[in-house]
């Protein structure tokens, strides 16, 4: 096919430079949409929650700005139903139809935020009674899709540095001819490699499975980063496989597709989330660019190993590499002191157990390339047939371990770095209070220096939102001698009520009053004990509850 495309570029190069222009405009017009690890934060109602009588809608809170893609609901009967709902900023509403039976309720929801990759979950909550055992989903479940998404990721990314790298390198080195069938079957293979992992993250976003699901994948994924990232990396692709006269337009050309390949990786991946993010984006072009220019030089060096008579590339890679190299490094270590949150937590979560993979992946790499560079190098340019023997070896063992840097990069994809802020946290306590004139949810989540953060939603009895004129929120522990403690609640963005700052470690024995003035002329007292259950889970209570006027 690619063989096919090149012929044809060459015969009709008018055509081929109007399907360069079509592919930029491809990917700088493809929207950038939302995609990713977000994280759910809380939601009302809360996991495992029984509610006195149905509602009307679900809010789910995330840690970042969420785009929604999918919602249902199966109730207790098992009839599924489609969801709609309102995304605003983090907080994602869905609505439910009047006519969901009463028990037990999963509602299940896929959202996709910034850094390009969806996430799907389920929150469950009971009207009446529990109708339906719960069971945890189990974590860290690893699918076919997932396999396939992270093998043919990573292939693309190899192949599209052999085949724009290796073609700046011979360029900038005089180091090749136009390309060969072989180097046309790579130039395919990466083709369709970037192809299928923009079919499968456009399948992952929708929430399929590993099967043929027609256009929708292609559709779903045209609104996010990654449709930008296939569009430039094809585009650079095609830009070193029409031969142009001239070295200089030659070398221009391949330095125009190194840019375009960089620039790609910008799109997609954390760097989208990271703040300064003009930093992170900055970082990832270098880091991206040296790397593509690294892994596509190797094969050529590799071949240029067996005889004397190409010396010339090899002396000048050998001059030029050790810069961009240490740039490489540098720019990667940014990114990684950007995106981790705290380097005493780097055991904690997959994305710090893959860094510390790459790091040591890494460092064995610049072991060998120490070795080429002062040990091998100047006998091999000597005409020493074992130092040249000796570097194809070191070079081969660098191929191998840029592929196996490039796979571990690519778990990032199923792992973000916010996510360790979520996963070790304290399990969310959330009790459910009412009174004869509103109700309330209050949310109480431990922190890891011993304080609580406190959340309150406040509601009408028809489950409607409440904008009261304040909130006032009284914690004691009589069985201890402590008085109320007064918290005057602040209003969020999304409408609920917070403060922090809570001397609650353990919230065994602590009672809350929530205080709410709905108007000049009536105040609503809501009562209830902090009462989780034995694994710390969400739990909801209602106590004691009164109004006042």
């Amino acid at each position: 096919m690619w063989l096919i495309i090149s012929t044809w570029a060459a015969a009709n190069r008018r055509a081929a430079l109007l399907l360069l222009l079509v592919l930029a405009a491809l990917g700088f017009l493809s929207p950038v949409g939302a995609q990713a690890h977000a994280v759910l934060r809380s939601s009302s109602p809360a996991s495992n929650e029984t509610l006195d009588r149905p509602l009307s809608r679900v809010e789910l809170r995330f840690n970042e700005a969420v785009r929604l893609v999918t919602a249902s609901a199966t109730d207790s009967t098992g009839a599924r139903t489609v969801v709609q709902g309102n995304t605003l900023g983090s907080v994602v509403i869905l609505n439910l139809p009047s006519s969901i039976a009463r028990g037990t309720i999963i509602v299940s929801y896929r959202v996709a935020s910034e850094d390009g990759h969806p996430v799907g979950g389920s929150v469950v909550f009971h009207v009446g009674t529990q109708t339906a055992a719960i069971s945890d989903t189990p974590q860290g479940f690893v699918s076919p899709l997932m396999i396939a998404i992270w093998l043919v990721q990573a292939g693309s990314i190899v192949l599209l540095a052999v085949v724009v790298g290796g073609a700046f390198f011979a360029h900038l080195f005089d180091a090749g001819t136009p390309l060969s069938s072989r180097q046309d079957l790579t130039a395919s293979l990466a083709v369709l490699l970037l192809t299928a992992n923009v079919y499968l993250q456009g399948l992952d976003e929708i929430g399929g499975e590993l099967r043929l699901a027609g256009m929708r994948p292609f559709l779903a994924a045209a609104q996010n980063g990654s449709a930008i990232a296939a569009s430039l990396a094809l585009f650079s692709i095609v830009l070193v496989s029409i031969p142009i006269n001239g070295h200089r337009a030659s070398l221009a050309a391949a330095v125009l597709a190194m840019i375009a390949a960089s620039v790609s990786f910008t799109f997609t991946g954390h760097c989208n989330v990271a703040e300064p993010r003009w930093l992170a984006r900055t970082c990832m072009f270098l880091h991206g660019g040296v790397m593509i220019f690294w892994i596509g030089s190797l094969i050529p060096l590799w071949r240029i190993g067996e005889k004397q008579a190409r010396s010339g590339p090899l002396l000048g890679f050998s001059r030029v590499i050790p810069l961009p190299f240490v740039g490489m490094l540098l720019a990667g270590g940014a990114l990684a002191w950007i995106e981790l949150p705290a380097l005493n937590t780097i055991l904690l979560s997959i994305f710090g157990r893959v860094l510390l993979l790459k790091i040591l992946l890494v460092s064995l790499l610049c072991l060998l390339a120490v070795y080429n560079r002062f040990w091998l190098t100047q006998p091999a340019l000597a005409g020493s047939p074992t130092a040249r023997w000796r570097l194809r070896r070191s070079i081969a063992a660098e191929i191998v371990l840029a592929v196996a840097i490039v796979a571990s990069a690519s778990l990032w994809r199923f792992a973000g770095p916010d996510q360790l802020e979520f996963v070790t946290a304290a399990p969310m306590l959330s009790i459910h209070l009412h009174s004869e004139t509103a109700m309330a949810q209050l949310e109480l989540q431990l922190q890891r220096d011993g304080t609580s953060t406190a959340r309150v939603s406040v509601m009408t009895l028809d489950f409607e939102p409440l904008e009261p004129r304040t909130v006032v929120l009284r914690m004691r522990k009589p069985n201890a001698g402590v008085e109320p403690i007064k918290y005057d609640l602040l209003k969020s963005p999304d409408g609920a009520w917070e403060t922090s700052g809570l001397p609650i470690s353990n919230p065994t024995g602590w009672e809350a009053d929530v205080q709410i003035l709905i108007d000049d002329f009536t105040t609503a007292h809501l009562e209830g004990d902090l009462a989780p259950s034995s694994d710390a889970a969400a739990t909801s209570v209602t106590k004691r509850s009164g109004a006042g006027s």
